[in-house]
């Protein structure tokens, strides 16, 4: 009796033990996935050897046929060497592997030794048990010592058993450190172990030593801290369920390798945005904590499958910058049982089973669901909400019935046109937590990986007020939807560069600024560079100052900063538009006023209609507190629904452009380069939608709203638009990124093995680029491989050929010589590509505009390195002083550009690249960080094109910290240069262009000079088109006293060439007209033949002088006074060297 009733008390014990399993298991099964925890494992056990059941026997055996298939065995261990079998309940189970019958009684003995028992579960713990387990210890695999009630682990009983590779105590009584023996840290080859309910409260320390687990369980405990689990780092699977911990993430973020963690039913209160780091992560069951927010990071890992974060107080779920399609999906994301309010509709674009049931929301909103796939498979449970709209028996109705109700409550409902916003600022200033606060209606403070990096773009739903007439004429107010489109920038001043296209009007400013750093001295480079780069684009500015970091700040002294930044920022304004008044009365005080002052009077009148509208006051605000986040969303309201600033506001949207905007923006995720030509654009548009001629003005509305980047009014830009603009941004911010040489490494790219660039070569890459400007192809695709696909070499030619052709970021050049020289090819091969691609050129104007393309991926297809100028920081070469000041003493002709105030950014890098345009037919020499110096391929002549920062002075005067810098002929160019700061205040900018002849000629050939200058200024004025605020003024040189004394005339030049000679102001000599403005193409026949006899005679003089002289000593060095016949050949190579790019 005494037997039977221990059998029936272990009986019950399992069942209990069953219970809490099946308790255990309950957070597995709402995961959403069906893969358990260990189930891959345990699949993998049965398919290598038997496995006995977890259960006790009843002294059947299940008869099968096969070996490796399930044995029950009743026979006790003592029965295994050989003695019989004691009577009572079995206290064993055993599983192995290599039977070959199907009876129970062929077990593993001393005459069979065949069969190895691989896995066993014991009853009891008592000696003769040990001792029988000993005697598998060879073979042993895995141990069971499930709910046999075990105070403790004896020693003896895991001893030598080195084979062990999984080991389960569960439901047990463990309670501390010594429950556990020290034999335990031998069992070197453990993958698995089971701790789950017992009573521990912390983790044991012997376990630290077990380096291969990979799998632990120790839910269910009393445990408060896992000190010590960053030891195991090959861990994989890890149960932390209905224990007491405060935190998991920190913790276990060592464990590299962890796919699956469970950590439901603890104390958890946040999780931290350094979950991003847990790159393996594929199951995240937190439910049942106290969490109140989940961070973005979390739902863009790049492995994770299911994520549990059911039954915690979650009341927002952030936004998400989601750019096209993602690349990976969830399958399942669990969020039931919040106090979630407003719907996350972002969340669709990327899970496939979405559950937010028992929540408190009210409101679907329809933009993203009226977007899906109405035969896709996608899953969507609302139940349980309090929601108004849709109508509950729709959401009952499942996704699909949501879908179908918000397509057809799209034709019914009016749609307004909204607004973008561009939010601008210093590095650190708060921008993306504004954005994100404002965006979430809740705290969000960035982390410092969180930081933009190049554009990040958002969406807000707004809801703003409009008065209008009913049918009996009294005003009313009416609620009107809008969207605002907010577009976050980085503030390094490396994106100030790139970034200045998206300065077109029209959009809404918000510039933010750090209360903590701000100081008086410190408004320019926070503030007022800001203001003058965006006047510098459109000469207009729609401007709301947000002062943030509000919680840092004493409230007074924030009283204080905004007052000082308004005085000083209408200050700011007052002395740029005081400067122009001044200017302009200068001139019309003048008696006579010269058609080219007229046009420059015209000018300045331009700029003086500089439109301003900045907020009233400046506002303070705090991400952290919300403080102040109100009444920036009333002044963003204020200012972006005033139609006096954006006359489209408000404009209600036509169903076609509606159609044809969804359409644009599915189009945009699917594409792999987000860009078409206008002219294909258009024509697809047209096609599909029809109302062809409307598709400019629908080019126009996405333009405006922030959805496309197409320029329509720049003449190189509108020929492309892109169809998603943070694709444009993304190789932009890869190409110019401010943290460049910390953040690209060689062990992080994950292209370098696809490539198999070596680290030698990475390096020297990298090196070239930083300190030469030089591009390698193979550079490039690693740059660019997140955005642009690397197979092949087509749909990187198109992004090279958008990059050089259109946004002037880059040219192609040639390498010859030993490895690690560039140089240019000799000049004679080098002219002849060059007039080739010039003829070409000139053809290709004539033909048709898509084999042009064709023709220019195809020639960017021979060319593997390219110079981005922007890290061209070379110095100024020697040998171009040496070789252009040989020439000092031939015909010059130079002109100059003086930006008084302000030069936008990237302006010299940017001519540089348009300079080697073909129909130029220029040849670069030498390249620096300032400064350009080559030839011109059909005529004897020279260049120089340099660019100086000066501060406020006059025309002429030198500043003190360029004097003895750079060559001594008039220019201010210095011999270095380190990266222009354009927040330094008040600073201008000097940009000369210079041309002489190569060996002497007579003063009528002056105008070859001027057909090749003239050249270079059409392409500095083609630039100066698209900067309607940029105040700049023309000078031209006087080639007797070196100084930039005449008013540049070659916009108007009908004065100048109706005179032959003009007093110089600044040395009262008489100059000749053609030195400066181009001569007239044609001269009376008169004239020409009257001088050509003056040449003959001076030329037949100088030859019988020179005869006489000749043999008592050399030729005298000529000048501009009296021309000198042709060099020798010496000295003509000595002209023509092989230079350094």
């Amino acid at each position: 009796m005494a037997t039977i009733a221990t059998a029936r008390k272990n009986v019950e014990l399992l069942r209990k033990a069953g219970r809490h399993q099946s308790t255990d298991n309950d957070g597995a099964r709402r995961l959403g996935t069906s893969r358990a925890f260990f189930g891959r494992q345990g699949r993998q056990d049965r398919d290598d050897i038997s496995v006995a059941d977890s259960g006790i026997s009843s002294g059947y055996s299940d008869r099968t046929s096969s070996a490796g298939t399930r044995v029950r065995a009743s026979s006790a261990i003592s029965g295994l060497s050989g003695s019989p079998p004691r009577s009572g309940p079995p206290i064993a189970n055993i599983g192995f592997c290599g039977a070959r019958h199907p009876h129970p009684e062929r077990l593993p003995s001393a005459k069979c030794r065949r069969e190895k028992a691989v896995t066993l579960r014991i009853l009891d713990v008592e000696e003769d048990t040990i001792m029988n387990v000993q005697r598998l210890r060879e073979h042993l695999k895995r141990l069971d010592l499930n709910s046999i009630r075990l105070n403790y682990i004896p020693n003896e009983l895991l001893e030598g058993l080195t084979k062990l590779e999984k080991l389960d105590v569960g439901f047990n009584m463990l309670e501390d450190e010594s429950s556990f023996p020290d034999s335990l840290q031998e069992l070197e080859k453990l993958l698995e172990l089971r701790l789950n309910n017992n009573k521990l409260k912390r983790m044991p320390t012997l376990l630290r030593k077990l380096r291969h687990l990979t799998r632990l369980n120790v839910g269910c405990n009393e445990m408060e801290e896992i000190t010590g689990i960053e030891k195991l780092r090959r861990m994989i699977c890890l149960v932390l369920s209905y224990n007491r911990f405060p935190s998991v993430i920190k913790e276990v973020l060592p464990l590299k390798r962890l796919e699956v963690l469970q950590c439901n039913g603890n104390c958890i209160t946040e999780i931290p945005r350094d979950i991003r780091h847990m790159k393996n992560l594929r199951e995240l069951d937190i439910s049942d904590n106290k969490i109140t927010s989940l961070p973005p990071e979390i739902f863009l890992l790049a492995n994770l499958e299911a994520l549990n974060a059911s039954g915690n107080q979650i009341q927002r779920i952030p936004s998400l910058n989601i750019r096209g399609r993602p690349k990976h999906r969830v399958y399942s994301i669990d969020l039931s049982f919040n106090l979630i309010s407003k719907f996350p509709e972002h969340l669709l674009w990327m899970v496939d089973r979405l559950d937010l049931s028992s929540n408190k929301i009210k409101t679907l909103q329809g933009s993203v669901i009226k977007k899906l796939d109405f035969e896709g498979e996608q899953w969507l449970d609302v139940s349980d909400n309090p929601l108004q709209a849709p109508p509950a028996d729709v959401a009952d109705g499942g996704l699909r019935s949501i879908i179908q109700f918000f397509r057809e409550e799209t034709a019914r409902t009016t749609m307004y046109q909204g607004f973008r916003a561009l939010v601008v600022g210093h590095q650190s200033s708060g921008k993306t937590s504004l954005v994100q606060s404002l965006v979430d209606q809740l705290p969000r403070l960035t982390d410092e990986h969180e930081k933009t990096i190049g554009l990040e773009i958002f969406d807000m739903p707004m809801e703003v007020q409009e008065e209008e007439q009913d049918e009996n004429g009294e005003v009313q107010t009416a609620s009107r939807p809008i969207n605002v489109t907010f577009w976050d920038t980085c503030g390094a001043q490396s994106y100030m560069f790139p970034h200045h296209v998206l300065l077109d009007q029209p959009y809404l400013a918000i510039l933010a600024f750090n209360l903590a750093e701000y100081t008086a001295d410190k408004f320019y480079a926070l503030i007022g560079s800001w203001v003058d780069w965006m006047i510098s684009r459109s000469n207009q500015i729609n401007l709301l100052v947000v002062g943030t970091h509000l919680d840092r700040v004493k409230p007074k002294k924030a009283e204080q900063i905004c007052a000082d930044v308004q005085r000083k920022l209408d200050r700011l304004v007052t002395d740029h538009t005081d400067a122009i008044a001044q200017e302009i009365k200068r001139i019309t005080d003048m008696p006579v006023i010269s058609p080219s002052l007229s046009e420059y009077l015209k000018k300045c009148r331009e700029w003086l209609r500089l439109k301003v509208n900045i907020h009233s006051e400046v506002i303070p605000a705090s991400s952290a507190t919300m403080d102040g986040l109100e009444e920036v969303q009333a002044a963003i309201e204020k200012l972006g629904t005033n139609k006096d600033l954006f006359p489209y506001i408000l404009r209600v949207v036509p169903t076609l452009w509606l159609d044809v905007e969804n359409y644009v923006e599915e189009k945009g995720k699917d594409m792999l380069l987000p860009f078409m030509a206008w002219e294909a654009f258009e024509e697809e548009l047209g096609d599909k939608f029809g109302m062809k001629h409307l598709m400019p003005s629908i080019g126009v509305y996405l333009h405006q709203i922030g959805k496309i980047l197409w320029w329509h009014e720049d003449p190189l830009l509108k020929k492309y638009v892109f169809l998603r603009p943070s694709w444009l941004m993304d190789v932009l911010r890869e190409l110019f990124r401010h943290d460049f040489k910390d953040f690209v490494q060689y062990e992080s790219n994950d292209y370098i093995r696809l490539l198999g660039i070596p680290q030698f070569k990475f390096d020297r890459l990298k090196r070239e680029l930083l300190n030469e400007g030089i591009l390698e192809r193979d550079f490039v695709k690693l740059l660019l491989g997140d955005v642009v696909p690397i197979e092949g070499g087509q749909k990187l030619n198109e992004v090279l050929l958008i990059l050089s052709e259109h946004f002037n970021l880059l040219y192609p050049i040639r390498k010859t010589g030993k490895e690690g020289t560039w140089l240019n090819p000799d000049p004679v091969s080098e002219a002849l590509t060059a007039r080739s691609e010039k003829s070409e050129a000139k053809s290709d104007a004539k033909s048709d505009k898509s084999v042009t393309e064709e023709a220019k991926k195809s020639k960017l297809r021979s060319h593997n390195r390219f110079l981005v100028p922007y890290y061209r920081r070379t110095p100024q070469s020697d040998v171009f002083t040496e070789e252009f000041d040989v020439l000092k003493d031939f015909h010059r002709a130079a002109v100059m550009y003086r930006f008084p105030k302000y030069i936008p950014p990237g302006f010299f890098e940017k001519l540089c690249v348009r300079m080697r345009d073909p129909k130029l037919g220029l040849q670069f020499l030498r390249h620096w960080g300032t400064g350009l110096y080559g030839r011109h391929l059909d005529k004897p002549v020279r260049f120089h094109v340099s660019l100086s920062m000066v501060g406020q002075r006059g025309k002429g005067e030198a500043d003190d910290e360029d004097e003895d810098e750079g060559i001594d002929d008039g220019g201010n160019t210095p011999s270095h240069v380190s990266a222009w700061d354009y927040a330094s205040p008040h600073r201008g900018a000097e940009l000369r262009l210079e041309v002489r002849f190569e060996e002497p000629m007579e003063r009528y050939k002056v105008s070859k000079l001027w057909t090749v200058l003239f050249t270079m200024i059409q392409s500095v004025e083609k630039m100066l088109q698209s900067l309607h605020g940029t105040r700049v003024e023309r000078y031209t040189q006087c080639p007797a006293c070196r100084q930039m004394a005449f008013m540049g005339e070659w916009l108007t030049p009908k004065e100048f060439q109706s005179s032959e000679h003009k007093i110089c102001p600044d040395c009262n000599q008489s100059v000749h007209t053609d030195f400066l403005v181009q001569p007239k193409e044609r001269k009376s026949a008169e004239e020409l033949m009257k001088m050509m006899e003056e040449i003959r005679s001076r030329q037949a003089a100088a030859a019988a002088a020179a005869a006489a002289s000749s043999d008592s000593e050399p030729t005298p060095r000529p000048n501009s006074a009296t021309p000198s016949p042709r060099p020798t050949e010496d000295l003509i190579k000595k002209f023509r060297p092989t230079a350094i790019v």
